[in-house]
């Protein structure tokens, strides 16, 4: 249990290493989302990583101070609330549903926020680029079968 004497220890050695983390993970994320021009970009994921880590670390501070207090109501409360942005982002029109994978990263990226919310820092970079590679990955794959297949979607 880390024991700050100040809030600028807090802000120092808690806060700004995980707004930073918070920050790296989405702006990778979110660059490459911006060069293929998908919503939800590099601002945004950024926005949604940090305000994640916020709440998550502020969560996890409190029930440090007060064992009573559960830190994962307040996770409860940012998957409730990453529900609500990711059901906004999705679309549907008369024969397409749109923004699926948007809401999928939104969601993907307060899971790893929450992370770094806790005090982990390896675990969600390597998570944030295993997602940027998989994406890729399947990207590739998704483009060969609708080679194969032109005219279906």
């Amino acid at each position: 249990m880390n024991s700050y004497n100040t809030e600028f220890e807090f802000l120092l050695y808690r806060l700004l290493p995980q707004f930073l983390t918070a920050t790296f993970c989405g702006f990778v994320v979110g660059y490459g989302r911006e060069i293929r021009h998908k919503p939800a970009g590099i601002r945004t994921i950024i926005l949604i990583c940090v305000g994640c880590t916020i709440y998550a670390s502020l969560g996890f501070y409190i029930a440090e101070k007060n064992p009573q207090i559960d830190p994962t109501r307040i996770i409860g409360q940012i998957a409730t609330g990453i529900g609500f942005l990711g059901a906004g982002a999705i679309v549907k029109s008369d024969t397409k549903v749109t923004g699926v994978t948007t809401a999928a990263f939104i969601w993907a990226m307060s899971g790893i926020s929450i992370l770094i919310g806790s005090n982990m820092y390896l675990t969600p970079v390597i998570l944030t680029l295993l997602i940027v590679l998989l994406t890729w990955i399947f990207e590739l794959v998704e483009k060969k079968l609708h080679a194969n297949h032109p005219g279906e979607e």
